[in-house]
């Protein structure tokens, strides 16, 4: 344990929640539970969230937290709270070959992207200007059952989309929602999908568009916080929203939610 991280590897635990913050999933038996690994009362299973290796590549880290704490108004303590209860997922990169991918990759294997109707999540850029700063994104592995390649990755944009998917203002050093699934948006589809369907990095489409033109797509290995190879990030993010639930990263662990 490094002063107030957990370091992602070790299985993660959710706890009750602050009632402050609204409802959280009944604690129950995860069916991703291993054999002699006791549910304790109050407890649950981490439901299978971390970092995906396969994804990742250099020194970067990402680790569950508490805090950070924004500000916004002209005093000196930072007392913005996370989204959600106390903690965060905290993501460091660096320039260069570093990326890091945080996700899950059980609970959505299989669901259709025409499903997802809200897909959300917010954002701690804990620098001094974001001129030249990438945010984190939402990375979906998919198989686009479209063409003839059984792979792609759909991304969204932060940093390209407008609002209402993206705040009309965007502030460091303080938490700010990005909505994935909104007007605005701007998604791309990797490798030869993204040629085929016209959404490719260069000319992205939004949510709508993308789930129009992949209408039998389903999620495959993973949803997910992905950070790239382009530049450096410090900072963290919260409130990952799929349709109705939020999943809450926490210093003890990840909590579902539901809304």
């Amino acid at each position: 344990m490094l002063s107030g991280l957990i370091v992602m590897g070790a299985a993660t635990l959710t706890v009750a929640p602050l009632a402050a913050h609204g409802d959280v999933e009944p604690v129950q038996a995860d069916a991703g539970t291993t054999a002699g690994q006791a549910t304790l009362p109050g407890l649950a299973s981490g439901d299978r969230w971390g970092i995906i290796g396969r994804n990742t590549l250099g020194g970067p880290n990402a680790v569950l937290r508490e805090g950070p704490y924004g500000r916004t108004g002209t005093a000196f303590a930072a007392t913005q709270e996370p989204p959600y209860g106390q903690g965060s997922l905290g993501i460091i990169v660096g320039s260069g070959n570093d990326k890091i991918a945080f996700g899950n990759e059980t609970i959505f294997a299989g669901d259709r992207l025409s499903t997802i109707r809200t897909l959300k999540y917010w954002v701690f850029a804990g620098v001094d200007s974001l001129a030249g700063v990438s945010l984190p994104n939402i990375t979906i592995e998919a198989d686009p059952n479209v063409g003839t390649a059984e792979y792609t990755s759909l991304v969204y944009l932060p940093d390209s989309s407008t609002s209402p998917s993206a705040p009309a203002t965007r502030t460091p050093n303080v938490w700010q929602q990005y909505d994935a699934s909104a007007t605005g948006s701007r998604w791309y589809a990797t490798g030869a999908t993204g040629t085929l369907i016209g959404c490719t990095q260069a000319t992205p489409c939004s949510f709508a568009e993308l789930q129009t033109r992949l209408p039998d797509a389903v999620v495959s290995l993973s949803l997910g916080i992905s950070k790239g190879r382009d530049n450096a990030f410090v900072g963290a993010v919260d409130g990952l929203q799929v349709n109705n639930k939020v999943y809450d990263f926490e210093f003890s662990g990840v909590r579902t939610r539901h809304i």
